[in-house]
């Protein structure tokens, strides 16, 4: 369920977990069962999706936001890397960092060095990393090593591994490309994302 709530700090836009339900039609969602918000302008844009850090799933092989969401579609081919790129361009994640606030960089059971990026609190939640840091796509690709790699929700049920380059281009997509890229109005990138089985030996 998806809802618009006006509070102290403005107008937002809810993703809710799939299994809440209302009891009565101004019935107000726990902040446990909410995935996350878009805050809404005054012009009735969306700006990015934030995870809230205090959502509990009902189901924990749900997907805890849109990026995790897409993430998965993308591995079941029923989305395309351009969606990927409008999601990530959209979305607030939080990078695991060292205790100096350097990103923590890990090898993918494939071997390839991975910066490693939580989409939401579900995955947070199994993973313990000394810190986490809440970054945009841009501060993400300044952070981002040379021949580093980014590794989403390493510890949950659809891990996905997207190259440097994928994000640092997605980044550099200008205006006409992000047009573009929201009807189905040119092909799809050949696909840079890497799955893999979380039960191979490390």
């Amino acid at each position: 369920m998806d809802t618009t709530t006006e509070g102290a700090l403005g107008n937002w836009f809810l993703l809710m977990d799939p299994a809440w339900r209302p009891t009565a039609e101004d019935d107000e969602p726990p902040l446990e069962a909410v995935a996350g918000v878009w805050s809404v302008g005054e012009d009735g844009a969306l700006g990015r999706f934030r995870a809230n850090p205090d959502y509990r799933p009902t189901d924990e092989n749900s997907p805890s936001d849109p990026l995790d969401a897409a993430l998965r579609l993308l591995l079941h081919s029923r989305a395309e890397t351009r969606h990927i790129q409008l999601v990530l361009r959209e979305t607030l994640v939080d990078l695991a960092v060292n205790p100096d606030g350097r990103p923590l960089v890990a090898a993918a059971p494939d071997g390839v060095p991975c910066v490693v990026v939580a989409t939401g609190q579900p995955h947070r939640a199994r993973l313990t990393p000394p810190a986490w840091h809440r970054v945009d796509l841009d501060e993400l690709v300044i952070t981002l090593p040379d021949d580093v790699d980014v590794l989403f929700n390493p510890a949950g049920p659809a891990p996905v591994r997207l190259t440097g380059d994928f994000i640092r281009e997605t980044l550099l997509l200008d205006d006409e490309e992000i047009a573009a890229a929201h009807p189905e109005s040119r092909p799809a990138t050949p696909l840079r994302v890497f799955p893999w089985d979380t039960s191979t030996p490390q």
